[in-house]
């Protein structure tokens, strides 16, 4: 039952982390990334996984992280959680290439939210 046990506290410990990390989100509307759907970006918290933003599902525009998401992989703009319409997925992975770097300096804490906000570029700008 130890094992068990080790088992449920990480998982609660991700839990937690992941809670938590829903107060470190910033939104993001379609005047400022290009896309059509509110998109939340974070920094890395006390979570274990890898850097994601997440991408209001339903309703498109709610400035709510606790409403429908979808999360998105930066490295690879892999779907990690949630169903994405194909228009709106090329939009994001569109996003996440165009400010990668951006996204990854925020996720890690190397640059602050007014930093990541004056930095980011939208995809609607890209020639």
């Amino acid at each position: 039952m130890p094992r068990l046990e080790a088992v449920k506290t990480a998982f609660e410990r991700d839990e937690l982390a992941e809670r938590e990390l829903l107060e470190e989100m910033v939104s993001y509307s379609k005047k400022t990334t290009g896309v059509v759907h509110t998109v939340f970006i974070s920094p890395k918290g006390f979570t274990r996984h890898a850097p994601r933003i997440k991408v209001a599902i339903d309703p498109k525009d709610s400035f709510d992280p606790r409403c429908e998401t979808a999360t998105i992989a930066i490295h690879d703009g892999d779907v990690v959680d949630g169903k994405v319409p194909i228009k709106l997925l090329k939009q994001v992975r569109e996003f996440i290439e165009l400010n990668r770097q951006v996204l990854l300096d925020y996720w890690d804490y190397r640059i602050n939210t007014e930093q990541l906000q004056e930095r980011l570029k939208s995809i609607a700008k890209r020639p």
